[in-house]
């Protein structure tokens, strides 16, 4: 495994990344972020479009992109052709949700923990296709077999009632809040094997953990190339298998890659890539940096190992210092897999019980520990208990995370001494 160029931590971010020096950035999961070389990549490529708009657009967009999608599909291990960019993630799985079409019977399944704008998705298909959607409670943390148990008894349950059947299953690589790792290699053939077609929800998958969709083959994926890649925002990649291309029928909004049907053999006519070709102006010149996201990352960093064993690495490190200085805990379960990504999850010192208005909480520690110590807290009130997701990642070192518990322990408690109560006028 090669050496980075620059120590990863600190020096790291000041000669490659573009914080403000009164930021220390705790939370580099939820939005991501990209060096500056990546950056002057893309205003490079903004100065050409805006030189000559209609060619960069009309005549040279399209292959220029797709030697951009070879590359991620390249790093995910399946064919360029059944890999297309798509804003975020959450466009990629409400593609495949708004494509299907849908029976009487149908239900969907997933968990208690799937991301909030999916399960709002699962939602708007249940109120306008009246589609069941069947959510398995997992009390976190779970070993990894019960969490297979329990997803695969609940699809047979499911199977097992007249009338009924899981048409599609939806999963996680990691689960955004709490931030852990699930199963996924073990749920996708074990709920294909109850006939269900699985969406694996990788948002938190390339540039994070090693993503091999020649072994998964998953039904679908969707994966954010902002969050973890080192890619601009907004980026995200859409993985449909060729057995599953008859069903993804159009982009979202539909666009000038839409063919109506054959009329002669009622069979779908182009190609799964040419429907996303071009769904409309925008922007596209963060889908045009994944050759320099890589670059970086292999030229500067040492590659995909490197990056991958520090991030975790630390990550485990700063929960760990966290925990000591907050006197709780990380969330953790003997046989599982929920740690063996860059997060870690550490309970907050705040009963719930004892703690008024508590719905203030998560918003206050966001927006006090900004404006007073430029430290941005991801938390999440998890049953019961509240907890702080921690991001590791290769600009951090333990002395930023020491601080962020330092700041956050003074800040639990004046939430205990009613601070975060909105005044009554």
């Amino acid at each position: 495994m090669a050496s980075p160029q620059v120590p990863f931590g600190a020096q790291m971010r000041h000669a490659h990344f573009a914080f403000a020096p009164t930021y220390t950035p705790l939370n580099h999961g939820s939005y991501g972020t990209h060096p500056v070389s990546v950056r002057a990549e893309q205003l490079a490529l903004r100065a050409e479009a805006e030189a000559a708009p209609d060619p960069f657009i009309a005549l040279g967009l399209s292959a220029r992109i797709a030697e951009q999608r070879g590359l991620a599909a390249s790093l995910l291990r399946c064919p360029a052709d059944e890999l297309v960019f798509v804003p975020n993630a959450s466009m990629g799985t409400d593609t495949v949700l708004k494509n299907l079409r849908w029976d009487a019977g149908d239900v969907v399944l997933c968990y208690e923990v799937v991301y909030p704008a999916v399960a709002l998705a699962l939602s708007w298909l249940n109120e306008y296709h009246g589609v069941q959607v069947e959510t398995v409670e997992l009390a976190l943390p779970l070993s990894d077999d019960a969490i297979v148990e329990a997803m695969v008894d609940a699809a047979r349950r499911i199977n097992a009632q007249e009338g009924k059947r899981v048409r599609v299953a939806i999963i996680d690589t990691i689960v955004s809040l709490p931030g852990v790792r699930m199963p996924f290699e073990r749920l996708v053939p074990a709920l294909q094997a109850e006939g269900a077609l699985v969406l694996v929800d990788g948002a938190h998958g390339i540039g994070h953990i090693d993503i091999d969709l020649s072994k998964l083959q998953p039904d679908f994926f969707v994966t954010n190339l902002h969050k973890w890649l080192f890619v601009p925002r907004a980026c995200a990649a859409l993985y449909v298998p060729k057995r599953n291309h008859h069903i993804i029928r159009t982009s979202l909004p539909t666009s000038y890659g839409y063919k109506p049907l054959d009329p002669k053999t009622g069979k779908p006519q182009g190609t799964f890539v040419d429907i996303f070709d071009f769904t409309g102006t925008s922007d596209f010149t963060n889908w045009l940096c994944v050759k320099a996201a890589l670059k970086f990352r292999n030229e500067v960093c040492g590659g995909e190992a490197a990056i991958q064993e520090y991030s975790i690495s630390i990550a485990q490190r700063a929960g760990a210092i966290a925990a000591e200085i907050l006197g709780t805990e990380i969330m953790d379960c003997p046989g599982s897999c929920l740690r063996n990504c860059s997060f870690s999850n550490v309970r907050l010192p705040i009963d719930l019980d004892n703690t008024p208005c508590p719905e203030k909480v998560t918003v206050w520690l966001k927006t006090t520990g900004v404006s007073e110590s430029g430290m941005y807290y991801q938390t999440i009130l998890y049953r019961g208990h509240w907890y702080w997701r921690i991001s590791g990642m290769i600009y951090m070192e333990e002395a930023d995370y020491r601080k962020g518990a330092e700041v956050l322990k003074s800040l639990c408690e004046r939430i205990r001494k009613g601070e975060h109560v909105p005044k009554t006028a």
